[in-house]
């Protein structure tokens, strides 16, 4: 086989000694063969392909990616691309026990590792330098038995997978907007869309979870988490974050019937961007305080671009009661307007597409518990007349009705009292481009706290250094169940669930 050199490791921040201790364990296979690092001569090479795990050691199985596989450098990508990893190998499992073996593996060689389902980690934290990446994704299946009215979903099903073959049947989930995003991370951070005010949150209908955690020095094991195990886990998955406690592998969920719905869009064109602030303004104080049965977005995209849009959903046949609720945001300027009656599934893939390609991007979140005063209008219209990319934007979701009834103690989850949910972000093409975005997304944040509350966790911000803004008086006891079930800090990355 022709030896491949890989030069990668002499750029990664971490050292070279703990790669090639990995390496070693590794060596031995086929998938090494050949392999060179760049700056080791022919005797550590061959120490590698003579070392490794005695008989009573764990082999890595599933689908292995090395560094000199040639599909290395898309399967070590994220949907973030200014985020450029480099482990040393990454492990799609096929089964639990694919995962059980990574994570042993892991702990028996020192190594530290992520855990990926969907690969739509804003801030890249579901990758690393010089450590071991355990991919779920090829972990995609869906067992949905309506007689019960629960669907159980391995966690490596993207989320456009799990509304279509639910919406097929005449049933969902309530879930976030976007096709790629794995189910996993998404259920596990919450899970916020158009459904949230008629059905909650994708988290709150999650019932069961099985799990590979660490167990004993060095080893893995698979537990059943449901009401009646390991309750106090089941809490923490709804809504602690993905990450934190273990691999999920699969998850169960209630399912709700869904049938017809009522969607609208209005669009209003760069001769109507002025009215940005009003536009908002008015959304705020309409949609979180309508029938819950409706769900609505406003998004803004900056004056260079000039598009402002808000969309949404009702479930039932309401066309009119639906326009004439709506007509104090319709009679501003002068919109396109369209509201039609369709199937859910026919609604939510005509939302979800077409999906933002993998770029680089950088996002911020807020909760707003108290409408915005003129002062915040003020300020949001003021970043986006002066964003620096066009594409910079805010997107906006109504909150209330059903996720607001449940007690913000009630599950891991914890901005329920919200009036509406804002996040934000600016995308950029070149490296010239990305301190000014970054810098806009930040100061947009700062600018804003007089007006807002905390951040949710799956839309995650490296700057935030206190974890009480994502799980406000939940955090203590996340810890709590960290310490019972990782209390080696097995799982941890920038902003993970700490022990203390």
């Amino acid at each position: 086989m022709k030896s491949t050199r890989f030069d990668a490791f002499a750029e990664a921040p971490t050292s070279r000694r703990k790669v090639l201790q990995a390496l070693a364990a590794l060596a031995g296979t086929s998938c090494l063969e050949g392999f060179q690092i760049a700056g080791l001569d022919d005797h550590a090479m061959a120490a590698l392909h003579d070392g490794g795990p005695g008989e009573s050691g764990t082999k890595l199985t599933g689908r292995l990616v090395f560094p000199n596989s040639p599909e290395y450098d898309s399967a070590r990508l994220g949907w973030a691309r200014q985020f450029s990893k480099f482990p040393i190998v990454i492990v799609f499992c096929q089964n639990v026990q694919d995962v059980v073996n990574a994570l042993s593996w892991c702990r028996e060689h020192n190594v530290a590792l992520r855990a990926r389902s969907g690969r739509h980690c804003l801030e890249g934290w579901s990758s690393l330098d010089d450590g071991v990446v355990i991919d779920v994704s090829d972990m995609n299946q869906i067992h949905v038995d309506t007689s019960a009215e629960v669907a159980t979903v391995q966690t490596g099903v993207t989320q456009g997978a799990v509304v279509t073959a639910l919406g097929k049947i005449g049933y969902a989930i309530p879930s976030g907007g976007e096709k790629t995003p794995g189910i996993g991370g998404v259920t596990l951070g919450g899970g916020i869309g158009m459904l949230a005010r008629s059905m909650g949150l994708a988290s709150d209908h999650l019932v069961g979870v099985e799990m590979v955690i660490p167990s004993g020095k060095q080893g893995a094991e698979v537990i059943q988490i449901d009401e009646h195990n390991h309750p106090d886990l089941l809490w923490a998955c709804r809504g602690g974050g993905g990450g934190n406690f273990g691999i999920a592998t699969s998850f169960t969920f209630t399912i709700r019937p869904i049938s017809t719905v009522t969607i609208y869009e209005a669009t209003w064109g760069s001769a109507d961007w002025q009215h940005v602030s009003e536009l908002l303004s008015v959304w705020q104080s309409l949609t979180p305080f309508a029938d819950d049965q409706l769900g609505s977005v406003f998004n803004a995209n900056s004056q260079k671009d000039g598009t402002i849009t808000s969309s949404g959903l009702f479930i039932g046949s309401q066309e009119t009661p639906l326009r004439q609720l709506l007509q104090p945001l319709f009679g501003i300027g002068t919109p396109k307007v369209t509201i039609q009656t369709m199937p859910y599934v026919d609604a939510w893939l005509h939302f979800a597409a077409p999906p933002d390609p993998p770029r680089p991007d950088k996002f911020s979140s807020v909760w707003v518990y108290d409408a915005f005063p003129p002062e915040a209008l003020e300020t949001v219209h003021r970043f986006l007349a002066n964003a620096p990319i066009s594409q910079a934007n805010i997107w906006c979701l109504s909150w209330g009705g059903a996720v607001s009834r449940i007690p913000t103690d009630a599950t891991a989850f914890y901005h329920r009292d919200a009036q509406f949910y804002m996040e934000w972000d600016c995308p950029w093409t070149n490296d010239t481009e990305e301190g000014p975005a970054t810098a806009w997304v930040e100061q947009f944040r700062e600018a804003l706290q007089p007006y807002v509350n905390g951040s949710y966790i799956n839309v995650p911000d490296r700057s935030i250094t206190d974890l009480t803004v994502y799980y406000g008086d939940n955090l203590a006891r996340l810890q709590e169940v960290k310490r019972m079930y990782d209390p080696e800090n097995v799982f941890h990355f920038e902003q993970s669930i700490p022990l203390t």
